[in-house]
């Protein structure tokens, strides 16, 4: 039985200085069964990540950005920016499951 996995990931330096401290925010939808129904294990998937999306992002924003030091602001919209990719991206990723829809 094979499992397809999919998932896109960045890391970021938190600082402009020589610190080495990064953040890598992930999404990744993975051991899909390709000899089970497809569309009902990516619907799967695509609900979780919805429900699951704002709750650790705003986890991310309590307990780790919060209590580190000041980051300096342009580092900070640079992590909103790719926070931003990380939602079209899976805004990519739900219209690619509508084309599998499609298909079948």
């Amino acid at each position: 039985m094979a499992k397809v996995s999919a998932g896109i990931g960045l890391t970021l330096k938190l600082f402009r200085d020589d610190s080495y401290q990064f953040i890598r925010p992930s999404v990744e939808i993975l051991e899909i069964d390709s000899e089970k129904d497809v569309k009902e294990q990516l619907d799967l998937a695509v609900k979780a990540l919805d429900e699951t999306w704002d709750v650790v992002t705003e986890q991310v924003n309590q307990k780790i950005l919060a209590q580190m030091p000041q980051v300096d602001a342009e580092m900070e919209l640079q992590i909103s920016r790719k926070m931003q990719q990380f939602e079209l991206g899976i805004k990519e990723l739900k219209k690619e499951i509508a084309a599998i829809k499609k298909e079948k």
